[in-house]
């Protein structure tokens, strides 16, 4: 027969041991978040390939818009650099960084976006219109990755921060911690012109 301090001791044993089950979750949890992560990664590194191509061809029609184009490679030479790094979701300031070269770089092509309205030539050349809604794929791609990975993230931080799993966490697995991820204002797809 268990005693009053025995029964507690049976049901706090019981419910440490349910918890640490389910702490089973983090791992899993930081796995998808990952793997969303490189999606987003990979998604991010063709978008700046199909940069490329779009600068070129408004390089070749549109010569005059040359501080519109500059301003474009260096956004994206920037975001280049950032991609090589590995890793970082779960450090806050240079996932910061990382947004703040997205950020550039969609605001560049924003204005390579209203510099190529002003060149008729350039709307009417198939090959840039098909060059310019493969692009506008790709960015609608973006915006579910990001939303994935938003996703992933709040499972994994909410597992972590929830009570009990915050002490099962401290102890199992210490080297656990919160991730980053896009803020939910930043799903929108930057606005193109849409081909004719």
């Amino acid at each position: 027969m268990l005693t009053g301090l025995g029964r507690w001791s049976l049901a706090l044993g019981l419910m440490f041991s349910v918890a640490a089950c389910d702490h089973g979750d983090v791992p899993a949890l930081r796995e998808r978040a990952q793997q969303a992560w490189s999606e987003v990664q990979s998604l991010y590194r063709q978008r700046a390939d199909q940069v490329l191509p779009l600068v070129e061809a408004v390089r070749r029609q549109a010569p005059a818009e040359r501080e519109v184009l500059d301003e474009v490679m260096a956004a994206r030479d920037e975001v280049v650099a950032i991609l090589n790094a590995d890793g970082f979701i779960a450090e806050p300031e240079r996932f910061r960084h990382y947004e703040e070269a997205q950020r550039r770089l969609t605001a560049a092509l924003g204005m390579l976006d209203e510099a190529t309205e002003r060149y008729p030539e350039l709307t009417g050349d198939t090959r840039f219109v098909t060059q310019l809604a493969e692009f506008q794929r790709l960015e609608d791609r973006l915006v579910v990755a990001r939303s994935d990975l938003i996703s992933a993230v709040r499972a994994h931080n909410e597992e972590l921060r929830g009570f009990p799993d915050s002490w099962i966490a401290a102890m199992l697995n210490p080297d656990a911690k919160p991730l980053t991820a896009f803020a939910q204002a930043q799903l929108e797809r930057p606005s193109t012109h849409s081909p004719p």
